[in-house]
């Protein structure tokens, strides 16, 4: 599993996203086989070149051909529909989600009457699905990204800037340099903006937009890795929320079901720990911890489910081991290359019933 880190200090496009990957290695002929075998459309095709910017060799991509669609609900519901892989189309139906709510909000009609004019041809959706395509492609799990230099941004890049909480910038008020499609796919597929973090490189490669500008050379760089700490070790990051409160006055019978409640909820871990309160009362403090999407249902959770008043919130960074599973076993990848397998203690304990044989050995 990898990470990409998008260097976008000259703009950003759909194009020049996808490009990026084809100049790091991603394959242009299996984007496009599967484009076309995924979506069921025809009359198309990619053209793929080699450019120079400013001594920076790079790629540049063309969808030659002419298909146009009535509306973006028309080619929501060709995603929607295709043949592709469940975790490509939910990213891509998301990018157009939030392009078509971006044009909705700038030009202040319903979103089923929103017309992409210039953007309602198949280089959108190829630019959409292909980036999709493109990051399963190169295994990459993780995209961050840097502040995004938008030069003169059209309004709906804008508004998906601002709605977002994407970090933009501008050295030239001449030219647009970041399109609500790039801005689009940033907004759903990157973690998080800033600097980038400790990678062990691995492949690189340069996307080239449309047009040659006199202050920069108009590319996307993508640095595709294996994160790393400080000391080396290669394993994944990322932030969690940690929740706590402390309850003295609650029947402790109930714990267990809230605990599974909130690990249904999508908590990574929920546990109890013994403490001395006020007034020398025996209580619990109750903790989760969950991914930052998942906090305010976890929140509700732990307020409706218990006799809590208030919680305590923190967000925190951790190192994950990347993991598989298989057969009923959970596959850790060690640094170094090895592995450590465990069995998942729920499937080993129904394995053991059905088999009836105890269930030390199936653990073992």
């Amino acid at each position: 599993m990898k990470t990409a880190y998008l260097n976008c200090s000259s703009g950003l496009a759909g194009d020049m996203f996808l490009s990026a990957f084809f100049h790091a290695g991603v394959s242009p002929r299996a984007i496009e086989k599967q484009l076309k075998d995924g979506l069921k459309i025809r009359g198309w095709k990619l053209v793929v070149t080699t450019v120079e910017r400013r001594h920076i060799r790079g790629r540049r991509l063309v969808v030659k051909g002419d298909r146009r669609f009535s509306s973006p609900m028309a080619m929501r519901r060709l995603v929607a529909g295709g043949f592709l892989s469940d975790g490509v189309k939910e990213k891509a139906l998301s990018i157009l989600d939030r392009l078509i709510a971006a044009e909705s909000r700038v030009h202040g009609v319903a979103e089923s009457k929103v017309h992409f004019h210039e953007l309602n041809s198949v280089d959108t959706l190829v630019d959409v699905v292909g980036s999709c395509l493109a990051l399963e492609q190169a295994k990459v799990t993780s995209v961050f990204c840097s502040p995004i230099n938008v030069g003169r941004p059209a309004p709906a890049a804008t508004e998906i800037s601002r709605k977002y909480e994407i970090p933009i910038y501008s050295t030239s008020a001449l030219r647009e340099l970041a399109t609500p499609t790039g801005v689009a796919i940033a907004s759903a597929v990157v973690k998080s903006f800033g600097p980038m973090p400790l990678l062990k490189i691995e492949h690189s490669g340069y996307g080239a937009g449309a047009a040659e500008t006199d202050a920069s050379p108009n590319m996307l760089q993508v640095l595709i890795g294996t994160p790393m700490t400080q000391s080396g070790i290669p394993v994944r990051t990322e932030e969690c929320v940690v929740f706590s409160t402390n309850i003295d006055d609650m029947d402790p019978r109930i714990y267990p079901c809230v605990i599974e409640k909130l690990l249904a909820a999508g908590a990574h871990d929920a546990w109890l720990t013994q403490v001395l309160m006020k007034k020398g009362r025996p209580g619990i403090v109750l903790s989760a911890l969950c991914r930052p999407e998942d906090e305010g249902t976890v929140a509700n959770i732990i307020f409706r489910e218990t006799t809590t008043l208030g919680i305590r919130r923190e967000i925190i960074s951790r190192y994950v081991l990347e993991r598989a599973k298989a057969r009923g076993a959970k596959i850790a990848f060690v640094p170094g290359g090895g592995r450590r397998i465990k069995s998942e203690f729920d499937d080993a304990r129904k394995s053991a019933a059905k088999r009836n044989i105890p269930l030390v050995r199936i653990l073992a």
